[in-house]
């Protein structure tokens, strides 16, 4: 007869046996005792807490970053010898002129004739004429201006030439009048006259702006 023992009245130091028998009559093994713990290094917080200093980036200079308008082009220079007049009476002597297109040197002689009364000026010296293209140099013609004169350019061109242009200068080329018209017919001053301060040799230059043929211009003065 197998007497039966007590678990509980077993002392309980030997507790651990009996679960270690218990678990072995199951088929399990002993599991091997957990390490000791490892004491972890204390944790330096002063690198942690401490402010991280950054490199700041220089100043940008913007004074150079908007760009400066550039500077207005020089005045152009004004004749030391000569100035112009108007009178708008003088425009429409010649704006209503038809030329007839056959003799370039007879048409600018009437335009010219028709403005004489209200302008009161006389031819000076013979019809002027040229022939030119647009892609050619301009022209140049002697202009003996008088001290206390006015003079005005008529001219006029052929067919082919669609803008004929008419420049006066002064002896330092300085322009003093130019014709304002993209026409055949050019006037200058289409409402006044070039006057000059003191005797000046003067030019008119004759340019083609279109076209090409032949012109003539006439010089009046008063």
């Amino acid at each position: 007869m197998v007497r039966q023992i007590s678990l509980t009245a077993l002392p309980l130091v030997a507790a651990p046996f009996v679960v270690s028998v218990a678990l072995q009559a199951c088929g399990g093994e002993t599991p091997a005792p957990a390490p000791p713990p490892v004491a972890s290094a204390p944790v330096d917080t002063s690198a942690a807490s401490a402010p991280v200093a950054t490199a700041s980036a220089p100043p940008v200079d913007t004074s150079s970053a908007s760009v400066a308008p550039p500077p207005p082009p020089p005045p152009a220079p004004t004749s030391t010898v000569a100035t112009t007049k108007s009178d708008a009476s003088w425009t429409g002597c010649h704006q209503s002129f038809k030329a007839t297109g056959k003799d370039v040197s007879k048409d600018v002689a009437a335009m010219a004739a028709a403005c004489k009364a209200a302008t009161k000026l006389k031819p000076m010296g013979k019809t002027l004429t040229g022939k030119q293209a647009d892609q050619d140099a301009p022209q140049t013609f002697p202009l003996d201006a008088k001290a206390n004169h006015c003079y005005r350019v008529y001219a006029q061109a052929a067919d082919g030439i669609k803008d004929l242009d008419v420049v006066v200068k002064d002896s330092a080329g300085i322009i003093v009048g130019q014709d304002s018209t993209d026409d055949p017919s050019p006037v200058v001053l289409e409402d006044g006259a070039v006057c000059f301060s003191k005797d000046d040799k003067a030019s008119v230059v004759v340019s083609v702006g279109m076209g090409k043929g032949n012109y003539a211009l006439q010089i009046w003065s008063d």
